[in-house]
Order: C-alpha cells, then sequence, then structure tokens
C-alpha cells in the first residue's frame, strides 16, 4: 500500500506540475483550479501508472472508463485542494457487465467508490436522462486530463474542456464526437479516458476511446468515442443502491 502511494504522489506530482500545452481536446480552454468543471472533474490513478479523467456522480462516487480500471490492483482518485495534491483511496470497483476487455467496442463504463466522501466544493453531476445528444451536429462539451500532443508525455495533467458535435453514425449505446466533420482536429488523447460528456451541465456520456484519424496520432485521435449513459441509468442506480 505505502508503495503505490508514493508511485501515486510521484505521478501526480508529474503531471500536476508539468507546463500547460495549448491544444488538448481539439484547442480546448483550461479550466483551472477556479474553472467550473474542477468541482466536478478528478484524475484516477492506477497501481500501474495508468491516468484517466472521472467525474463527480455522488459526493463518494466517481464515474470513469472501465478500461483505466482493469489491470490495477489498486486505484486512487486525485484533485488540487487550496493549492496542495490530494491523494483518496478507492474502496470498491462496479464494471458494467457489458464491458470486455478483449473487444474494442464495449460498454467501457465503471463506477469508484471512495472510502471517503470528495470536499465539500465537489458537486455531482446530473446523469442526462436520455434527451440529450439525439441528433447529428448537436453541441456537447468534453473534459479530461489528457495530453496536448501524444509525444509530449509532459503536457497532462491540466484539466481542459473543449466544445465538439455529435458526428454522424448515432448508436443507441454509444457517442462519436468530433470537433467538426472533416476529423483534421486534435479531439482527445490519452489520460482522456473516463472524461464526462456534457450537454449543459447534464452528464450524457463517458469517453472510452479515441478514433486515430485525420492529423491525430500515437495516443491520440481526432474523434473521441463515449459511452452513453441514459441507457446505463437503472444499472448505476442498482450500484449506488448496493453502495
Amino acid at each position: 500500500m505505502k508503495r503505490f502511494w508514493q508511485s501515486c504522489a510521484g505521478a501526480f506530482a508529474l503531471v500536476l506540475f508539468a507546463p500547460a500545452a495549448g491544444h488538448a481536446l481539439g484547442g480546448g480552454a483550461s479550466q483551472g483550479g477556479d474553472g467550473w468543471l474542477s468541482r466536478h472533474v478528478v484524475m484516477v490513478l492506477g497501481s500501474r501508472g495508468s491516468v484517466c479523467t472521472g467525474a463527480v456522480i455522488a459526493p463518494h462516487v466517481i464515474v470513469t472508463a472501465a478500461h483505466c480500471t482493469a489491470g490495477s490492483a489498486q486505484l486512487a482518485v486525485a484533485y488540487v485542494e487550496d493549492g496542495r495534491p490530494v491523494l483518496q483511496e478507492v474502496a470498491a470497483v462496479a464494471r458494467n457487465p457489458g464491458f470486455s476487455g478483449r473487444t474494442a467496442v464495449s460498454v467501457d463504463l465503471a463506477l469508484l467508490r471512495l472510502t471517503q466522501p470528495l470536499p465539500g466544493r465537489f458537486a455531482p453531476l446530473t446523469i442526462d436522462d436520455g434527451d440529450g445528444a439525439n441528433a447529428v451536429g448537436d453541441s456537447l462539451t468534453i473534459a479530461g486530463f489528457g495530453l496536448t500532443d501524444g509525444r509530449d508525455t509532459k503536457s497532462a495533467g491540466t484539466l481542459r474542456s473543449a466544445g465538439v458535435k455529435l458526428l454522424p453514425r448515432l448508436f443507441p449505446r454509444f457517442l462519436r464526437l468530433g470537433v467538426d466533420d472533416t476529423l483534421a482536429s486534435l479531439a482527445i488523447c490519452k489520460g482522456d479516458s473516463g472524461g464526462p460528456v456534457l450537454a449543459g451541465s447534464s452528464l450524457v456520456g463517458v469517453v472510452y476511446a479515441a478514433e486515430r484519424a485525420g492529423k491525430a496520432g500515437g495516443a491520440c485521435g481526432a474523434a473521441a468515442q463515449a459511452v452513453r449513459l441514459a441507457p446505463q441509468r437503472a444499472w448505476i442506480a442498482g450500484v449506488l443502491r448496493g453502495w
């Protein structure tokens, strides 16, 4: 356990104090410590050095991508409080029964229960009831702590957000998101997995993969793939009741 916390603290310090570059999430804007999304979004750190993003849906529950939890014996969430990096231990993980690590497309969704509630400044996001993101071209927001460039690992650790559109090929359980239909601009990169997809302040989906098209390369993608949350509301509610 001590070694895990030391590795998490090291990873968090590395990304927290890395210089912020400019074009993550398709030219997204840094949210900083005072951005409204900083009240709803945390980093998710794994014991194997993984860095992902998660959204707050209850004072002690985070939703993220299931693959961010796979292979890690221990997990923690990280955030900045009063200028200090803070780590909180994850007590339990619930992966959606539709998730499979053996296929590229599955319900890549997980819930994390913390040992202690988050500080009072954090506010849970409301999960979409199915009204959001139903038409190609709908405007949405994505956010994450990912890289700004697949070759620049020091660019991770800053919470950024960007406006995206719902791209063609609509699926009942999934979303395709990009800056525009040409797929010429960067949408997401490594570290953005698990990040929220928002229609206004409503949580519509969770990012889980990048489509490597256009000019994007490495761990980055010109389009983001996300799990819709509305079809998973019953599963989420059932897990929360059990917790």
